[in-house]
């Protein structure tokens, strides 16, 4: 067993890093800060690059990258701006996972290139007002009709569908039937502008430059060639997609973890406390530290084991991946929360990193599946 990284893996990390940390990318990133804007000119050239497709298949147009160098791509995205990660999260393991996976190749043709350049961004609607956790039981309805069907609901926490182009979209197609078999995936094409749908953009206190919307669907029109998979089939697309999305958030958490840890680290060496001595000299905040560095350390271990799993099929990869997003999730809350109280008053200012890592990563422990679902998923697999 072999630990390393590859050199392609080395390689992916670096070039991440480069992009970060230029000084045009770092303008947009304060920029992204201060409007709470989508940064449509990061997205652009992060295309360029091809990180808007990392594992899709170059015949759509997609880098055709493994899986590991993946997970290693977003970690680092991560470490350096987590809002951005985010965005590029969704574009890859959410909208873009799901359509290379169940779309037919009319819908691959027609979406990923797009997606891949930036064109076009995807995002992924499921969760409803009264249906977050509990994602099987929201009540959006698609009702058959002439040509396709009619769609009327409302979704919620929908990551930046304010500048999408396509939707994937999971509705109702069974009455009365909870989850599967009553579940319909279907693609959204916005671009068309389909009349009765509406997205409002909602406030957010954190992860700015990513943005979160409601989606309102009134009859909305949806013809045959929009449905993702089969008809009644569609949480077998969410729950796969979600698999498979869950090693990702992991990596993110990981990369934000181990930013946090850094930071730690610098404030520990370079501050002195009342009675002389550096805070690193303390024996409490020494062990402290020590744990919280086997906690990421451990959950990187989980997060590269689950993307393994996943490339091998292997029928784990559920609790894997739930094994992977818990551990990196509380791993990142556990230093970020540490991180804060180190800095003291400091983190009363909103551009200092700790307040800032504190505000955007604490999140990763509810979004797609909170801590105590991704238990309950390890635990009914034991």
């Amino acid at each position: 067993m072999d630990f390393r990284l590859s050199e392609e893996q080395i390689v992916v990390r670096e070039v991440v890093k480069r992009f970060m940390l230029d000084e045009q990318v770092q303008s947009w990133i304060a920029d992204a800060e201060r409007t709470h804007a989508f940064p449509h000119a990061f997205m652009r050239r992060a295309a360029e690059m091809g990180f808007l497709a990392m594992c899709t298949k170059e015949a759509y147009g997609g880098a055709g990258m493994d899986a590991l160098s993946a997970i290693e791509a977003i970690e680092e995205f991560a470490y350096w701006w987590i809002a951005g990660s985010l965005n590029i999260l969704v574009q890859n393991s959410l909208a873009g996972f799901a359509i290379e996976t169940f779309g037919t190749n009319e819908q691959k043709q027609r979406f990923l290139p797009r997606m891949a350049t930036g064109e076009l961004i995807g995002c992924f609607a499921n969760t409803e007002p009264d249906a977050g956790s509990d994602a099987k039981n929201f009540i959006t309805r698609a009702i058959a009709c002439e040509g396709g069907w009619r769609i009327t609901g409302q979704k919620r926490f929908c990551t930046n569908a304010s500048v999408a182009g396509v939707i994937v979209l999971f509705a109702r197609t069974k009455k009365g039937a909870a989850g599967f078999p009553g579940t319909t995936a279907f693609l959204i094409d916005l671009e068309r502008d389909p009349p009765g749908l509406k997205v409002v953009p909602q406030e957010k206190n954190l992860q700015f430059g990513s943005t979160l919307c409601d989606i309102y669907f009134d009859e909305v029109f949806v013809p045959y060639d929009e449905l993702l998979g089969s008809v009644d089939h569609g949480w077998e697309v969410c729950e796969r997609t979600f698999q498979h999305s869950r090693i990702w958030i992991a990596a993110q958490a990981v990369g934000a973890a181990r930013r946090a840890f850094d930071e730690a680290m610098r404030h520990v060496r370079m501050r002195t406390l009342s009675l002389g001595n550096k805070m690193i000299e303390y024996q409490m905040i020494r062990l402290t530290l020590a744990d919280r560095l086997v906690a990421i350390e451990s959950a990187k271990i989980l997060t590269q084991k689950a993307a393994w799993l996943e490339s091998m099929d292997d029928p784990d990869l559920d609790s894997a991946a739930s094994k992977a997003k818990y551990a990196a999730s509380e791993a990142a809350k556990e230093i970020v929360l540490t991180l804060d109280e180190y800095y003291g008053g400091y983190v009363s200012d909103p551009a200092c990193i700790a307040a800032r890592l504190k505000r955007d990563a604490l999140i990763f422990r509810t979004y797609e599946g909170p801590s105590n679902i991704q238990l309950e998923i390890i635990a009914k697999r034991m």
